[in-house]
């Protein structure tokens, strides 16, 4: 992949990371149709792509970071604790399961079906408000998990939950993103004992993770300040009938 690529596909992670329309889904889906990549290949690099938007986060909550390090708030540790293993115990064989899948346009479809999923998933959150309890960390856990595979967005399905338990959504939208910083820490950590990390030492990949860093910031400061005035489950909807038809015409 040439530097103007990786680029590209930075900036794309930095836009999609906080919609909940899958930025895994949309960098591998760009890259198997719009730059010849094979799926397995651009999977690798979309699930790298995390850590420039990882970078964003951090420096962003960098205040909240420090509260938690020094044991502040011991119930919101706890909490990120329980979410952490609950996503392994989904996210771990999903990956595994997923990875073996090599047809691009069968990627492509796939894609297409999981962001329709997560926008129904979003749409359903706002139209239920059932009361969940102090075990909703659970759940939140075991839905963030389905986020390894391209196509489920790991930002939409923790908000969906988290709307589910009445947050107000720029509450939801916080707590989400907060999540991210040691889920995909944790996630980038296994990826890199399970393939290896040699792609990120590549000049394009640091450009691409500098990229997604910059222009992360960028659309989550954007976002948190419009988080009531946007509805995402249709831009989830949208995007999945654009690649199911993509698969198609690739099937084709």
């Amino acid at each position: 992949m040439d530097l103007i690529q990786a680029i590209i596909l930075g900036v794309l992670q930095g836009i999609t990371e906080w919609l909940p329309i899958s930025s895994q889904g949309q960098i591998a889906a760009a890259a198997i149709t719009f730059f010849g990549i094979e799926a397995e290949e651009a999977l690798k690099y979309a699930i790298m792509l995390h850590l420039g938007t990882l970078i964003a986060a951090i420096v962003y909550f960098r205040r909240e970071l420090v509260g938690f390090v020094r044991a502040k708030d011991t119930k919101m540790l706890k909490f990120v604790v329980v979410v952490l293993v609950c996503s392994a115990i989904t996210g771990i064989p999903l990956y595994i399961l997923f990875k073996n899948f090599s047809m691009e346009a069968s990627v492509v479809l796939l894609i297409g079906i999981f962001l329709i999923v997560s926008g129904l998933l979003q749409q359903k959150a706002r139209k239920w408000r059932p009361v969940l309890g102090n075990k909703y960390a659970i759940g939140l856990g075991l839905a963030q998990g389905l986020a390894v595979l391209p196509g489920i967005s790991r930002s939409g399905v923790t908000t969906a939950v988290l709307l589910l338990e009445d947050f107000e959504p720029e509450q939801a939208f916080r707590l989400s993103f907060l999540i991210s910083i040691p889920s995909v820490l944790a996630g980038e950590i296994f990826f890199g004992l399970f393939e290896g990390v040699g792609l990120v030492f590549e000049p394009s990949a640091l450009a691409a993770i500098a990229a997604a860093a910059v222009v992360g910031y960028a659309s989550m400061d954007f976002l948190i300040r419009a988080a009531r005035r946007i509805n995402f489950a249709a831009f989830c909807v949208v995007f999945g009938l654009f690649y199911i038809l993509l698969a198609v015409v690739q099937l084709i």
